[in-house]
């Protein structure tokens, strides 16, 4: 019963902290473009993350890696989370809060989506309805309740909110 609390709580907490993203970022994007605020959000990982390594005696071990594992480790780095937040933090620079958050949101759709044609997986009748009801939902909060005009506050935002769902 313990592990069914903690987990539910530790479950609930993330939901809770994640909420608040995109105010955090829609603020944040008040005195920062997005390359600065991607920025000052990579330097401040690398620098709690050596922190940890530091902690966990495992600092001088990274630093004796040839430079070539280096370069192949950080490479996706370009990709997620680098690419993906640029991407992201235009989007919301572009949109109000409420708009970009749902339509980055949508990428869990996506990806179930996407599992047809990568993994071969098969989508049943349930499935499909789930996630036409999810994007009719997205794209009645995007378009502010009016789903049939498909008139958004910035149609470029809309593009890379959705964009970042694909990378």
């Amino acid at each position: 019963m313990y592990n069914e609390r903690r987990a539910l709580f530790l479950g609930l907490t993330a939901v809770l902290l994640w909420s608040t993203v995109a105010s955090a970022f829609k603020i944040s994007l008040r005195y920062l473009s997005p390359v600065q605020l991607l920025f000052w959000a990579c330097l401040t990982s690398v620098c709690i993350l050596g922190l940890v390594l530091l902690l966990q005696g495992k600092l001088k071990e990274m630093l004796r890696m040839p430079p070539a594992s280096l370069l192949h480790l950080g490479l996706p780095g370009l990709l997620t989370p680098w690419l993906y937040y640029l991407v992201l933090f235009k989007a919301y620079e572009l949109l109000p809060a409420q708009e970009a958050q749902p339509l980055n949101y949508s990428w869990a759709i996506t990806l179930s989506l996407l599992a047809v044609p990568i993994l071969g997986h098969k989508l049943r009748r349930k499935q499909l309805a789930a996630i036409a009801l999810s994007y009719a939902g997205v794209i009645i909060i995007a378009t502010r309740g009016d789903p049939l005009s498909l008139h958004f506050s910035n149609g470029f935002g809309v593009f890379l909110a959705l964009a970042s769902t694909l990378i």
